[in-house]
């Protein structure tokens, strides 16, 4: 198993699988924390007693909370990543089932990871955590580019990044909305998420092909 840590600091990179198990343990049990006490309430101590290690025992690990909330908010981030690489690879979906089916992949992950309606793309701990030039949310917006690309055929368009960044941040921010208070999500705001990406790209997709079909038409005359 390939850990990716980002922007966390490891003072001990776990070799053994007794070491990548308890590693992972603490990731898991700082997530349940967050959930119970939330993560201004969340102390290394804490963590350690849950996990049934000593305190100092946590910092052959990591440096500190921040260090492990780094980690976990990458962890969070790579598995998303991971499931829409997943969803969008099935070649029979047209992108609007892609896209749809993506954010119920980012819903699902607020139903079941623990801690992921405070961490989600990891902004709050560090906004770089897979790359340092890119924040996390253009890395997201990133993969969306390269696949209607080349899954898609689209052809290159220099503000097709910016239009996938527009794109994550309305989904984030209305799953936010949804999840707020229901911890099932209210689905009136993840039907109308769904319908404002989906209805966002097509008439952006719609007016680029018009223009480049124009330019075209200018370039045989």
């Amino acid at each position: 198993m390939s850990i990716d840590t980002g922007g966390a600091t490891l003072r001990r990179v776990p070799r053994q699988d007794r070491s990548e198990q308890r590693f992972e343990l603490i990731l898991d049990t700082t997530a349940q924390l967050i959930d119970e006490v939330g993560y201004g309430n969340l102390t290394t101590s804490l963590i350690a007693k849950r996990v049934g290690m000593s305190g100092p025992g946590i910092y052959r690990y990591f440096d500190g909370l921040q260090a492990i909330a780094s980690a976990l908010a990458t962890r969070n981030l790579n598995r998303f990543l991971e499931r829409a690489v997943a969803i969008t690879a099935d070649e029979t979906l047209e992108w609007e089932d892609a896209m749809g089916g993506a954010l119920d992949a980012y819903c699902d992950m607020y139903r079941t990871e623990p801690g992921f309606r405070w961490l989600r793309l990891g902004d709050a701990i560090d906004r770089h955590l897979i790359d340092e030039t890119e924040t996390n949310r253009t890395v997201v917006a990133r993969l969306v580019s390269n696949l209607f690309i080349t899954r898609y055929e689209v052809g290159h368009r220099d503000d097709l990044l910016d239009h996938a960044e527009v794109m994550v941040e309305i989904v984030d921010g209305l799953t936010a909305r949804a999840f707020m208070s229901n911890p099932k999500g209210d689905q009136f705001f993840i039907d109308e998420c769904r319908r404002v990406i989906i209805g966002y790209l097509s008439e952006y997709l719609a007016a680029t092909l018009e223009e480049a079909e124009k330019q075209n038409r200018l370039a045989q005359i």
